[in-house]
């Protein structure tokens, strides 16, 4: 079973980081983050819930697909969307970013930790699929966010041209 980090106080699967970004500002940091969100995500207006600077706060509420394990005839069907949480905090030479609130799409809430319980009698083999495309997902996002807001490019100074 893919190890997943497990959030010791709310149990949930939560991916949290902080950055060290030294001599940068809070403000630089949080312009470079929104670049960084407004071109990593197909439709930013409907992701970027929240953006306050004066606070150094960034909320994205986004989604991915998953798909079901190849069949018989090597076709991957689709198991729907799971949908997550990005809040990302900003203070002079830091970046602390939480991937949280991990669900699939349904009619009710459905934590993506219940994929977890091998033990339930709704458990399904699939789950561990799901659970591995969660995974890489989560640290492809992450990783992304990393590289960007680690970058001196990616927020350029004016020189008057």
């Amino acid at each position: 079973m893919v190890k997943l980090p497990i959030d010791e106080s709310t149990k949930l699967i939560t991916y949290t980081k902080v950055i060290d970004v030294t001599n940068q500002t809070k403000d630089v940091l949080f312009d470079r983050v929104l670049t960084w969100a407004k071109g990593y995500y197909k439709n930013p207006t409907d992701v970027l819930r929240e953006q306050n600077k004066e606070d150094g706060k960034i909320v994205c509420k986004a989604r991915y697909k998953i798909s079901n394990p190849v069949d018989k005839k090597g076709f991957a069907s689709d198991a729907g969307l799971i949908q997550y949480t990005l809040t990302l905090l900003f203070k002079d030479g830091k970046i602390k970013y939480t991937l949280s609130d991990i669900n699939w799409k349904q009619t009710s809430y459905y934590p993506c930790e219940k994929w977890m319980d091998t033990s339930s009698q709704y458990y399904k083999p699939e789950f561990e699929y799901y659970l591995e495309q969660l995974d890489a997902n989560s640290k492809e996002i992450l990783k992304s966010l990393e590289k960007e807001s680690t970058n001196p490019k990616a927020t350029k100074a004016s020189d008057g041209w």
